[in-house]
């Protein structure tokens, strides 16, 4: 997962829009956290925005922004949470431990224990749907049969544009662990109906890969409402796969 927030002389700038420089934060489960500081050239809303995306920054945290700047971002799927103040380290610290509130009305978050691994629907932050802010909870009228394979194409409509609960695996064809998982996905898609199954191949959907920060596989992430609730990287079994579904309901 990366995340990025306006700064100057490590404290969080004031307003998004006017700021000049950008840290940059990696976070995953095996290495430490990793951060980076970048000056773009074009400070156009536009451009940040594409600067940041390119570097598959996934949420960003900011004291201000205006409605243009946070449209730009939005527009290349990241998570935009405003009303922050602080050092970026402490920003980023209580973000990881799901204690950052910000203005939106949201506990900004990066998950219901974090998932670290890097996935994220748009972003493996904000949490507010498991544990996050108080909000009428949403009850599931659907059910579903079919696992979605997303796309770069159907990802909008799919995950973005759907406040269903809903699991996605990544994997590729190569991969043996994923093989391994795919009977005990594939399972509790029939015993879950009012879950979403959804699959990312990451060979064919590389740039779907990237916004997730995938960095390993088999890769699982618990998506709904646009936030990324929790999920795993590795092998996982099938009373594993349910207890994590099971602590998002």
């Amino acid at each position: 997962m990366k995340i990025a927030m306006p700064q100057r002389d490590g404290v969080l700038f004031e307003h998004f829009g006017r700021a000049k420089e950008f840290v940059i934060y990696t976070v995953t489960d095996l290495d430490p956290v990793t951060s980076e500081v970048i000056a773009p050239e074009d400070l156009s809303h536009e451009a940040v925005a594409r600067a940041l995306k390119e570097r598959g920054v996934e949420v960003v945290l900011c004291t201000s922004i205006g409605e243009h700047a946070r449209a730009a971002l939005e527009g290349e799927h990241m998570l935009v949470f405003s009303g922050i103040t602080g050092g970026t380290d402490d920003v980023l610290e209580r973000f990881l431990q799901g204690e950052l509130e910000s203005s939106d009305g949201e506990f900004a978050s990066s998950g219901c224990g974090g998932c670290s691994g890097g996935c994220s629907a748009g972003g493996c932050g904000g949490c507010s749907g498991c544990g996050g802010a108080e909000r009428e909870p949403y009850v599931e009228t659907r059910t579903f049969t079919d696992i979605v394979t997303l796309t770069s194409e159907n990802f909008q409509s799919e995950v973005l544009d759907d406040p269903a609960l809903m699991l996605i695996d990544f994997w590729a064809e190569w991969c043996q662990p994923c093989r391994m998982l795919a009977p005990a996905f594939e399972e509790l898609n029939r015993e879950e109906p009012q879950v979403k199954f959804c699959r990312v191949n990451v060979d064919e959907q590389g740039e779907l890969a990237q916004m997730f920060g995938i960095e390993s596989i088999p890769t699982l992430a618990v998506v709904q409402d646009r936030h990324t609730l929790t999920g795993s990287v590795g092998l996982r079994s099938k009373d594993e796969i349910r207890a994590m579904l099971d602590g998002c309901k």
